[in-house]
């Protein structure tokens, strides 16, 4: 196939149209009439490259530029012009040829050339050689956008081509003066790139993330442009900016920058070696981190500090134009865009104290501001266990209240008690649980400041569990409430202790809450009620003694050396005990809860008055006249009806259970005898013989109205409610001796219960009211007790000796007596040191007061700082108001706040503040053998007695519930009233003047601190307690 090579490389369709497209595409003349010599010259004009015999040969309209050669290095020889048309072939060259096999031309006219090479590297020198017939016009195209004109055959073309590739040559001919017939000849050369020039290494300058891959691509030119395949490269790195393998494949370095000739390659052709490099910029990587720094920053107040912040890559290299944010914690001050963090008021140290931000990524810093220098100091409330050390701290601040830095703290014990600095810093603390004020005090080091601080010392771990009562005597059926407390090894009281309660015999039953209820039959003593306490893994138990009581019987009788006296007998006549001694009682009644009787007795032909314990112990005179006798308790325990003679004739009289407050309740010139409370305690029965003859009458207590309830001939008297109230016994002797009726509340309905030919007399009724006690006898036989129903019969005798036994009651059942917490004794242990005897007497003096209640001088002492005084009740039994003086010379109005009339106590209150006062013990403080010091006041108001004795016996009331304190040397009345104190500097009791016991000569009685603390709150509620 033809092909022309013209600068619009088209193909020939056809023979005509070939032929018409050649001449006129390419330029050649095909009018008869052209000039040939024209036309070369205005083609050499157009293609400076070629030349035909040493002229420029012309090219086409548009010729394609011919392209420039590089400046060679390493020059080569000079290279002849690109196209050169010689006139014979050159010698020796064995051209060759290509006839146009498919040209159409005229007979004659044929076409052909011929190449002296065929192929050849770059550049390359072609001599073509004009091999066609019967034409003189040739146009030649030299397939790279060069052409030449010639006019004469066998002439010798010279073109050199540099760029590679494949040339296909075309030689068009003519005749002149034909326009119409015209040949072409084509033959094809090959060019290769030349020797190797240049290389280049793609891409230039690259910018590669760190870490990230980019593919280089070399690549090798000759001078001419050409791009020669199959040459090898070398590809090497900087080695900080990266490594790159065989393939061209580059992985960048991790740390960003501009990296000058990073990436080099070399190519070798022969002796020739080019080298090419380029710049690699390594950008950083995506947000990985923010650093912010300092990592850490110490300011004093008001102190300044810039933070930087960078946000950096994996690989730490720092992200251009990223804009960062800054936080602040608030306490620490304020922080600039720009990161100045300026400190505030509050020191310390801040973990998290300044963040730096971008997006989600965030970096923190700490802080530690500084405070200033010491401004105060404080010390935070001391709480330790018994016995126990503690650490002791101190908060010392700045002006702003922050913590400050101190050297060194001395610290001091200004209350020994509260304990001893053991070690630097430290606190052994005392053995007794309370709170001890301003105990403690601390100096800083430098700059003197000082502090103080109150200790609280609380119980340690549970040690043992006490119970109270501790040992107690009840009736059958009767109820007892305990309680209990548990205590740590120093015996102080532990607080918050559930308490399981238990029996150890089957004996009664108790409830969660320690009432105990007696069962139906008497027990003796044994340790039957059992508290048991845990504390985390401890557990301990007390126990205490109980003795169920049978019923029993009081009784007058003379069988003991012919004295008459008070007996106690179980019902069956079993266990008779004396109560009385040498008292020669007429007439006794039982306290209504059968703990304590009252009776009259003989003191030198004159007849008083007394109280006393059931088991004859504890005596306390009631009346002073020496007239007085039938004492009757009152049920509801308050008080006593007696008759007396004080004015001439006899007459009732009602009174406090402590014999105060005496009240004449009848006026009438006759004998009013026999008192005997209704069992509401709203009226009184008696006898009198107001009428002529001895009767029965009824008395209300309030309106004074007094009713007749018996009529009869002979003398009636000794009359007794039955329990409910609805009946009445009593004596008569209309039959000449004495027998015992029964008749209705309101006098009617009189029946006779005994017909004998003796006395009966003294009828009592038992608690239930079914049967009738009472004694039977005359100067012919002795008196013995009995028993019978209440419509007389059923009789059974309880005793039988020779012997007067007389006036039976039946005793009540005996309750149990009141406890609270501080009835729990709890004995003193650990090695607390005591006062010196003279410092307990200066402490305690301060608070000693004198009472003067109307002849009566007594001393007191006061128990809180508010103005309430302690003292014994007989000072004020009568009186409302009294005189208190002071011991700093001041007189006070004092009122009677309560009264206690079975433990003689009182409280009187003064209007005055911030007195001096003392504080209650517990008896547990006063063991046998510990010196105990009273004090009391003589009559002049500023001098104090003081008298020292040692604690001989721990006593128990069981009667009036007292637990008594007994020490070696009597206490007259000077002390009554006053303190007992132990050395500790607290009170053990309050001394008593007034009771009595048979069994104790040459001491003095203290009621306990424990006694008193179980009715305090009562007294200061202003009750008066009788029971």
């Amino acid at each position: 196939m033809l092909k022309a090579r013209c600068p619009g490389r088209l193909a020939l369709l056809g023979w005509s149209l070939v032929l018409l497209l050649i001449l006129s595409g390419c330029g050649l003349p095909f009018r008869s009439d052209e000039d040939p010599t024209q036309a070369s010259q205005e083609e050499a004009t157009s293609a400076p490259s070629s030349s035909v015999d040493g002229s420029e040969a012309t090219g086409s309209d548009s010729p394609t530029p011919t392209p420039v050669i590089e400046a060679d290095p390493d020059p080569t020889p000079e290279i002849l012009p690109t196209s050169t048309v010689v006139s014979t072939p050159e010698v020796g060259s064995s051209p060759s040829q290509s006839p146009n096999p498919n040209s159409r031309s005229i007979i004659g006219l044929q076409a052909g050339l011929s190449a002296s090479v065929m192929s050849g590297q770059a550049p390359l020198t072609v001599q073509f050689t004009n091999l066609s017939s019967n034409a003189d016009n040739f146009r030649w195209d030299f397939g790279d956008g060069e052409t030449a004109a010639t006019s004469l055959t066998d002439e010798l073309v010279s073109h050199q081509y540099v760029k590679a590739g494949t040339y296909q040559i075309a030689l068009a001919i003519a005749k002149t003066g034909d326009d119409t017939s015209t040949d072409l000849a084509t033959i094809s050369i090959v060019v290769e790139p030349g020797l190797l020039h240049r290389i280049t290494l793609e891409p230039a300058n690259p910018n590669v993330s760190a870490a990230v891959q980019e593919q280089f691509t070399v690549t090798a030119f000759d001078r001419f442009g050409n791009e020669i395949p199959g040459l090898t490269s070398k590809l090497s790195t900087e080695e900080a900016s990266g490594q790159i393998d065989a393939n061209g494949v580059f992985t960048a370095g991790n740390n960003a920058g501009l990296y000058a000739g990073a990436v080099k390659a070399v190519v070798t052709q022969g002796p020739a070696t080019k080298t090419a490099s380029v710049d690699v910029t390594i950008t950083p990587g995506p947000l990985t981190e923010v650093r912010l720094k300092p990592e850490t920053v110490e300011l004093n107040i008001g102190e300044s500090h810039e933070f930087t912040a960078t946000a950096v890559d994996i690989f730490g290299n720092a992200l251009p134009n990223a804009r960062l944010t800054w936080r602040i914690d608030q306490s620490i001050g304020t922080i600039s865009a720009s990161g100045l963090v300026t400190a505030g008021n509050i020191a310390g140290f801040y973990e998290n104290g300044v963040t730096a931000a971008i997006l989600s990524v965030e970096a923190t810093a700490s802080i530690t501001v500084n405070p200033d220098a010491p401004s105060d100091v404080s010390i935070p409330a001391v709480l330790v266990a018994a016995g126990e050390p503690v650490t002791l701290k101190a908060l010392v601040v700045d002006q702003h209240g922050n913590p400050a830095e101190t050297t060194d703290i001395i610290w001091s014990v200004d209350d020994p008690k509260a304990g001893s600095i053991t070690a630097p810093n430290v606190l052994t603390a005392g053995e007794l649980a309370r709170t001890y004020p301003g105990a403690i005090q601390a100096i800083v080091r430098p700059g003197g400041l000082t502090a103080s601080v109150a200790v609280t010392i609380v119980p340690g771990p549970l040690d043992r569990v006490l119970v109270a009562p501790d040992v107690i005597e009840i009736g059958i059926g009767m109820n007892q409430r305990y309680v209990a407390a548990g205590v740590d090894r120093f015996g102080n009281r532990i607080s918050g202790l559930d308490i399981t309660w238990s029996l150890n015999q089957d004996i009664g039953t108790i409830d969660a809450y320690g009432l105990f209820s007696a069962g139906n039959g008497p027990v003796g003593q044994v340790n039957a009620i059992k508290a048991m306490a845990i504390q985390n893994s401890l557990v301990r138990s007390g126990e205490a003694a109980l003795t169920i009581e049978p019923d029993n019987v009081a009784f007058i009788s003379d069988r003991n050396d012919g004295q008459l006296d008070v007996y106690v007998m179980n019902m069956d006549g079993s266990n008779v005990r004396r109560v009385t001694t040498g008292a020669a009682p007429v007439v006794f009644s039982w306290s209504p809860d059968g703990r304590r009787i009252v009776s009259d007795f003989d003191f030198f032909d004159r007849r008083y008055i007394i109280s006393t314990n059931s088991d004859g112990v504890w005596d306390v005179l009631l009346t002073e006249s020496g007239v007085d006798s039938d004492p009757d308790w009152s049920p509801s325990g308050d008080r006593v009806a007696y008759a007396s003679s004080v004015n001439g004739s006899g007459e009732i009289y009602v009174m406090d259970v402590d014999g105060g407050h005496p009240v004449r309740v009848t006026n009438h010139s006759a004998e009013d005898q026999n008192p005997a409370w209704a069992p509401d305690g709203e009226s009184l029965l008696f006898a009198s013989d107001r009428d002529g003859d001895l009767e029965i009458y009824r008395l209300w207590i309030v309106s004074g109205a007094i009713t007749r309830l018996t009529n009869r001939p002979g003398p009636d008297s000794h009359p007794r409610w039955s329990p409910d109230g609805s009946e009445i016994l009593f004596i008569s002797g209309q039959d000449g001796d004495s027998e015992i009726y029964l008749m209705n509340s309101d006098g009617t309905d009189v029946r006779k219960l005994t017909s004998n030919r003796v006395e009966d007399t003294s009828p009592s009724w038992s608690p239930d009211g079914r049967r009738i006690i009472f004694a039977s006898g005359d100067t012919h036989k002795d008196w013995e007790i009995y028993t019978m129903s209440r419509v007389g019969d059923q009789i059974d005798r309880l005793t039988d000796n020779n012997n007067l036994d007389l006036a039976p009651r039946w005793a009540p059942r005996k309750r149990g007596v009141e406890v609270n917490q501080t009835s729990v004794v709890i004995p003193q242990t650990g090695s607390r040191s005591p006062l010196d005897a003279q410092d307990a007497v200066d402490f305690a003096s301060a608070a000693m007061v004198q009472i003067a209640a109307g002849h009566r001088i007594a001393s007191g002492f006061i128990i809180d700082p508010d103005g309430l005084i302690l003292t014994n009740n007989h000072v004020t039994r009568d009186s409302d108001v009294v005189i208190v003086n002071l011991r700093n010379g001041s007189s006070h109005s004092g009122t009677v706040l309560g009264r206690d009339l079975l433990r003689n106590l009182a409280i009187i209150r003064i209007d005055a503040s911030d007195l001096p006062w003392l504080e209650l013990a517990d008896v547990g403080q006063a063991d046998v053998g510990t010196e105990l010091l009273a004090l009391g006041y003589t009559t002049a108001p500023n001098d104090i007695a003081l008298v020292s004795g040692v604690v001989s016996d721990l006593k128990i009331d069981a009667g009036r519930n007292i637990r008594w304190l007994q020490i070696d040397v009597p206490l007259g009345w000077d002390y009554g009233g006053g303190p007992a104190l132990n050395l500790y500097g607290k009170v053990a009791g309050v001394v008593d003047a007034k009771t009595v016991s048979g069994s104790i000569e040459g001491a003095g009685l203290v009621i306990s601190a424990n006694t008193v603390n179980v009715y305090l709150e009562r007294l200061k509620a202003g009750e008066v307690i009788a029971n």
